[in-house]
């Protein structure tokens, strides 16, 4: 049953004969009340409702990220930002075999928009844990204003939680963030993207994932010769993976070589 506050002008929530009422943003609205309602318990229903979910939790974990990246087109889809991340990236994600999620993380979205990218670069960590990544203005034709915001979003599977960096102008031609020292001896993935006066923003480029080295292996030394916590995760990808994503886009780059990212959320990964 339907319930009004301030009399037959003011919005109701509940149904009301085939309609349902209810408020979504401070604004009222209605939808279709669904006919009849089945509730299936087969197995494949069952694993459906638990990678949903998941997703769901891990949407949440993702929500600082999100509420920058999608921002502007969650409010022209009349979508919460942590249902359209979880609309965009539903195939990017799966249950194993030990019921857990598991993630394509090299595509994963946290960013869409029209606004132009930029060319990131190698990250660099110095021993305070204190990431940098330089960039290029722009990375294709399209041009960007100097006063676009430019972002890093930094993500430990294994710890269920990210950083977002503090953000950077497009013509600063550098972005920092300090990642947790709980972070320490975790893999980390790392994504970009720039928002811009409007709210819009660029599509996401995944930079790469940070990877400790072996326990007791001595580590590169990063910045002015400190040995960091953190290393690149292989010479190959450092070198051939950062040349092509700034020449051909990284987003398609990482979707042409999606099994080679392939991570298991919640456990070790590879």
């Amino acid at each position: 049953m339907a319930k009004q506050r301030f009399g037959i002008n003011d919005g109701y929530r509940g149904s009301v004969g085939t309609v349902i009422g209810y408020m979504w943003r401070g604004k009222w609205c209605l939808r279709s009340r669904p006919r009849s309602v089945r509730n299936p318990r087969t197995e494949r229903q069952q694993m459906n409702r638990e990678l949903f979910r998941q997703m769901v939790l891990l949407a949440s974990a993702f929500k600082t990220a999100v509420r920058k990246g999608m921002h502007h087109n969650a409010l022209e889809g009349h979508i919460t930002e942590c249902n359209l991340f979880v609309k965009e990236n539903k195939q990017f994600f799966a249950l194993g075999n030990d019921g857990r999620l598991t993630a394509d993380w090299a595509s994963v979205v946290v960013s869409e928009g029209e606004v132009a990218p930029v060319g990131f670069r190698e990250p660099e960590i110095d021993s305070d844990n204190r990431l940098t990544v330089n960039f290029s203005p722009t990375l294709d034709e399209r041009r960007g204003s100097n006063d676009d915001e430019v972002y890093l979003w930094a993500f430990c599977p294994e710890a269920g939680e990210g950083v977002l960096s503090a953000p950077a102008s497009r013509r600063s031609d550098s972005v920092s963030m300090t990642l947790p020292e709980r972070w320490m001896g975790l893999k980390v993935h790392l994504y970009g993207f720039v928002t811009d006066y409007k709210g819009r923003s660029s599509e996401t480029v995944y930079i790469g994932m940070l990877e400790p080295a072996e326990q007791g292996e001595r580590q590169e030394p990063c910045g002015q010769g400190t040995p960091s916590p953190y290393n690149s995760q292989t010479v190959v990808e450092k070198k051939l993976w950062h040349g092509i994503c700034i020449t051909n886009n990284c987003s398609n780059f990482a979707k042409s070589n999606s099994s080679q990212f392939y991570h298991l959320y919640g456990s070790e990964l590879e």
